[in-house]
């Protein structure tokens, strides 16, 4: 018997490493999983039914939540956000504008319209299960990474702000992970573009043993979406390998 038995899932930008291996395990553990990215061949290999659009666009955002419902038989139980954008590594002087908005835009707008979208569903079924992916970035910081960093760490606040808005909802849990250093490749491509750099970097780290791979992110999302999580909410679990502990020696 899989943990999601019956289940209906969502993986929002589902192209990334961590979201292939998340809908993976979502579906070896029993749940219909439908996926969603901008391009239909960022979800080549990426098991579930595939919905195409631009969630930068509330519309699309609209249509997803309605194509999801319609597809899981009425109801949605699980949504995992794993928008996951950066920018070209800059200095803060260096950052124009437009990359600064866009990439608040990509991280945390099309959150936002995608969450607006399930809020009939949620309020109709008083249950549902929410996993932002977040990054060690929004918590600590990153030199030469001002739009990403602030963006994750607004995820954080939006994360905590919705969890408490619908607490009045018993069955519904909204959490977040954040991953750190992980290794892409092997079938499982880099979360988003920008995050090249974070890829060369998880290879040749002194922190290695802090490194972790899309499934071993995936395994803390299933956690937050079965029932074993029941008890946890507006939560932040760090699924980096421990990279703060980690002494080099």
């Amino acid at each position: 018997m899989g943990k999601l038995d019956g289940k209906v899932a969502v993986i929002a930008y589902a192209g990334g490493g961590i979201g292939k291996a998340t809908a993976e395990l979502f579906e070896s553990e029993g749940a219909k999983v439908i996926v969603h990215d901008d391009a239909d061949a960022k979800l080549e290999g990426v098991p579930g039914e595939k919905f195409i659009g631009d969630l930068l666009n509330k519309e699309d955002a609209d249509k997803l939540i309605e194509f999801a419902k319609n597809a899981g038989g009425g109801r949605i139980d699980i949504l995992v956000n794993n928008q996951d954008f950066a920018e070209e590594k800059k200095k803060i002087t260096e950052l124009t504008s437009d990359e600064f908005k866009n990439i608040l835009n990509m991280n945390l707008k099309t959150i936002w319209y995608t969450l607006a979208a399930l809020y009939p569903v949620a309020k109709e079924q008083e249950a549902i299960k929410i996993i932002n992916i977040g990054d060690v970035a929004g918590a600590a910081g990153t030199p030469k990474l001002v739009a990403y960093s602030s963006a994750k760490a607004g995820l954080y606040g939006l994360t905590k702000t919705v969890a408490k808005e619908w607490s009045r909802f018993p069955g519904v849990r909204v959490n977040m992970v954040n991953a750190g250093m992980v290794k892409f490749g092997e079938g499982y491509a880099n979360q988003g573009e920008g995050k090249t750099a974070a890829k060369a970097l998880s290879l040749n780290n002194p922190f290695a043993a802090a490194v972790t791979t899309p499934k071993d992110v995936a395994n803390v999302v299933l956690f937050l979406a079965s029932s074993d999580s029941d008890a946890i909410n507006a939560a932040t679990i760090d699924a980096f390998g421990g990279v703060y502990t980690v002494s080099g020696e």
